[in-house]
């Protein structure tokens, strides 16, 4: 069963990929509200990159990349990183051995330690770090994290603007028991100004942006404590040997469990109420937090929940004496949990959650269903929600889907091409291994490439691909060097980073152990190669964006033209940073870099809605020079 194979290794060998002939028809979802606090989705200023959960950037992922480095690997980080906009990395690490920290800073480029914030205790994690703009300072942000006892808010340089405590004392430290004390990142409230979190065990808090004082009670979920499954799931002698090998790499918790037992666990809701982030409503300012029902709707009085749930709220001054609170406004039950965070079309008229039976499931914003899809497998995360075309993505242990949101249903649209690990000698089963993020130019994945066993994929290799949106088919892939819990991140400048947290993959070690190298922690970035084609991806979708900008009504559909052109703004600075690199590279000879440069100024003067059908020629004539 665990013997080596005797094929040949021929690893498929990936071209430089053509253009897409994907683009956006009819108007976008557009919000209405500004981006003086709320970052523009170019990077991930959030571990979903925005407030609503989107994981949709705005710019083109690296059509060609490579793995470029990886940093800080005793760290096992199972969400991150986010970025700055000065293209500074931050993460909060879960475990590992030796110092405790909080939130580490690096370099995005070289993968060095900018700074490390110290832990107040060795009992605590800290959230992944969430960023907002400094209106009071234009150009500039603030990092905050939060702990189970504190808040944080820091400068790009790690100095503290505001610490406050929480008023809460950890509980005590009960040998083999997990407590229900990590709080998970922080999110904005734009109408009360407001920094809101959630713990594990349903507790609500908010503090205020600019001084960071306790704005409301910190409330409480109705939600009773998860049943946890995964005893059904994973065989006794495979976590024994697993828990042994993540102790050798990463130590034990502070209650002396395996990182492997606790992690499962934790994603498999044993105990907890809030298993995943959550989402903010930019404009209408509803909370929408995904948990568990309450006691007794599984028809069971027990303590516990074998039914999920998604609650909707708001922080109101309900007595109008300038205290607020949390008010749950509408709750909708399902069947089976959900490890999902609620996505939020851009304009926040849809949410959408994913359940761990295999439903896609759209509700309104009062949370009335509206349709559900089953995709046929337990869904693993959360729905990647595109502004354009009503496309979603949705993502099974094994599947990438693209589904299409009609209004009334969800059809299935293609099931994503995972061939990255053709060819490779001891891989006879690949599936997914990530949430996918929705760029300009595709769809970034991961791959797992490992052995079929007892019906799941061994994980003995992992890499990064980018999926065409129209197809479905893989228009790039590069092998990577570890597994991952965290998200496909894409930043400006079109680099992938990956948030090292290996479960699946230790798996695969512990039961092929000469197939696969030993198991790692840390962050890798994937650096873009051939920039001539990111300037062509970003270029491109600038122009198809403008295109199709120009052919909207202006008295119907001013947000979305509006937000079409400062997503063509976005992409045509991509460009010009990419021709610059590509130039240097030699990729790009100087003379058309010089032409496209004078294409694409051109093209950015007539960005306003009055002349914007002036910018369509330059920029379409700049797309066509790099066929």
């Amino acid at each position: 069963m665990f013997a080596e194979s005797d094929r040949p290794h021929s690893p498929k060998v990936f071209d430089p990929p053509a253009k897409t002939l994907w683009k956006p028809v009819g108007a976008r979802a557009a919000g209405i509200h500004d981006h003086d606090v709320i970052p523009e989705p170019e990077s991930f200023s959030a571990i979903h990159v925005d407030v609503a959960n989107s994981d949709n950037v705005w710019v083109a992922a690296a059509p060609m990349f490579e793995l470029d480095w990886v940093a800080e690997p005793s760290y096992f980080v199972g969400s991150g990183p986010t970025f700055d906009n000065e293209g500074n990395l931050y993460f909060s690490p879960f475990f590992y051995h030796g110092e405790r920290v909080a939130t580490v800073s690096l370099d995005a480029q070289t993968g060095e330690r900018r700074w490390a914030l110290p832990a107040d205790s060795d009992r605590e994690l800290s959230s992944p770090p969430f960023l907002l703009n400094d209106p009071d300072n234009p150009g500039q942000q603030i990092i905050y994290i939060a702990s189970y006892t504190r808040a944080v808010a820091l400068r790009p340089d790690g100095s503290v603007v505001w610490s406050t405590e929480t008023g809460l004392s950890l509980p005590p430290l009960e040998p083999g028991k997990r407590p229900n004390t990590k709080v998970h990142s922080f999110n904005y409230h734009a109408t009360t100004d407001s920094l809101v979190t959630v713990s594990e065990a349903g507790e609500l808090f908010a503090f205020g942006r600019q001084t960071g004082e306790l704005l409301a009670p910190i409330g409480q979920l109705p939600g009773a404590p998860a049943v946890s499954d995964t005893g059904r799931r994973i065989p006794g002698f495979v976590m024994d040997r697993v828990d042994t090998l993540m102790a050798e790499a990463f130590g034990k918790t502070e209650g002396g469990l395996s990182v492997f037992s606790y992690m499962l666990r934790f994603i498999f809701g044993g105990g907890g109420l809030v298993t995943n982030y959550f989402s903010v409503s930019p404009d209408s300012g509803r909370l929408y937090i995904a948990a568990t029902a309450e006691d007794g709707e599984d028809g069971t009085e027990d303590g516990l929940s074998e039914m999920g749930a998604i609650y909707a709220l708001d922080l109101v001054d309900d007595d109008g004496n300038g205290e607020l609170d949390f008010r749950i406004l509408h709750q909708a039950t399902f069947q089976g949990g959900t490890g999902s965070a609620p996505a939020l079309s851009a304009d926040g008229r849809r949410v959408y959650v994913s359940d761990n039976i295999g439903n896609v499931i759209a509700l309104d914003g009062e949370l009335n269903e509206i349709w559900r899809v089953d995709v046929g497998q337990p869904l693993l995360a959360s729905v990647s929600v595109a502004p354009e075309n009503n496309e979603l993505f949705a993502v099974t242990a094994s599947d990438v889907f693209k589904l299409i949101d009609t209004g009334e249903t969800g059809v299935i649209e293609w099931a994503g091409d995972l061939t990255g690990f053709d060819g490779y000698t001891n891989v006879d089963k690949q599936s997914n291994a990530l949430t996918a993020t929705v760029t300009a130019n595709g769809v970034v994945i991961a791959i797992a490439g490992g052995k079929s066993f007892l019906g799941a994929n061994l994980m003995l290799h992992v890499g990064m691909g980018l999926l065409d949106r129209e197809t479905g088919k893989l228009r790039y892939f590069a092998e990577g060097r570890e597994d991952s819990l965290a998200i496909s991140v894409v930043t400006g400048d079109g680099s992938i980073y990956v948030a090292h947290s290996p479960l699946r993959r230790a798996v695969g070690k512990a039961m092929y152990p000469e197939l696969t190298p030993e198991i790692t922690g840390g962050i890798a970035r994937y650096r873009p190669v051939r920039l001539d084609l990111l300037a062509r991806d970003a270029i491109c979708a600038a122009e198809a964006r403008a295109a199709n900008a120009i052919t909207l009504d202006q008295g119907t559909h001013m947000a979305a033209i509006s937000t079409d052109i400062r997503q063509t703004k976005v992409l045509l600075k991509q460009a010009g940073n990419a021709i610059a690199k590509a130039i240097g590279d030699g990729d790009l000879t100087v003379e058309d870099g010089a032409e496209l440069g004078d294409l694409l100024e051109r093209g950015s003067v007539h960005l306003t809605p009055a002349s914007l059908p002036k910018a369509v020629p330059d920029l379409a004539a700049a797309c066509s020079m790099l066929d």
